[in-house]
C-alpha cells in the first residue's frame, strides 16, 4: 500500500518555493544542508536580493553566500561547457549521416542516369559531399583534441 504524504511534508515543499521560509534542517545530513542553502541561495539571488540580504535570509554569513555562488556559476559554466560540446559533437554526426545517405541516393541516380553530362554531374555532387564529409572529420578531430587538452575542466565527452 502506498504511504501517503504528511501535511508537514507537502507544505515543506510548498514553502521551499517561499525565499522567506526559514525552516529549521537538524534532521537533514549534512551535504543535504549544504544543497538546500545553495538551493535557496540560488533563488534569492535569482529574485534578485542582493548578497547582504541573502546571508541575512538564509541565517549564514557573507563569505559563505559568496561561496555559494560562485560554487553554483561554476557548475553552470560546466555544465553549458559540456552540453554545449555534446551538441556540437552530434550535429557533426547527424551531417556525417546526412552526407552518407546522400552519396547512397547519389549513386542509384548514377545507375539509372543514361547520358554522360548527368553522370558527371553526379559524380561532382558525390566528390562534394565526401570531402565536406573529410572536412567533418577534421573538425572531429579538433574536438577530441579540445577536449583532451581541457579533460579536467570539463570532464570526459565522447564525440564518436
Amino acid at each position: 500500500m502506498k504511504e501517503k504524504q504528511t501535511i508537514v511534508d507537502l507544505k515543506t515543499i510548498v514553502n521551499l518555493q517561499i525565499p522567506e521560509y526559514d525552516n529549521s534542517l537538524t534532521n537533514l545530513p549534512d551535504q543535504d544542508k549544504i544543497k538546500f542553502r545553495r538551493d535557496r541561495v540560488n533563488r534569492l539571488r535569482i529574485s534578485g536580493y542582493i548578497n547582504k540580504e541573502i546571508a541575512e535570509k538564509v541565517g549564514c554569513s557573507l563569505s559563505t553566500v559568496e561561496k555559494d555562488l560562485q560554487i553554483i556559476r561554476e557548475r553552470s559554466k560546466k555544465w553549458y561547457a559540456d552540453e554545449s560540446i555534446n551538441d556540437y559533437c552530434q550535429s557533426i554526426q547527424n551531417f556525417v549521416i546526412f552526407y552518407d545517405l546522400a552519396v547512397k541516393d547519389l549513386q542509384i541516380l548514377y545507375q539509372e542516369s543514361t547520358t554522360i553530362k548527368e553522370k558527371l554531374e553526379i559524380l561532382n555532387k558525390i566528390t562534394e559531399f565526401r570531402k565536406s564529409k573529410l572536412k567533418l572529420y577534421s573538425h572531429t578531430q579538433s574536438v577530441k583534441t579540445f577536449i583532451k587538452n581541457n579533460e579536467s575542466k570539463l570532464g570526459v565527452i565522447d564525440c564518436e
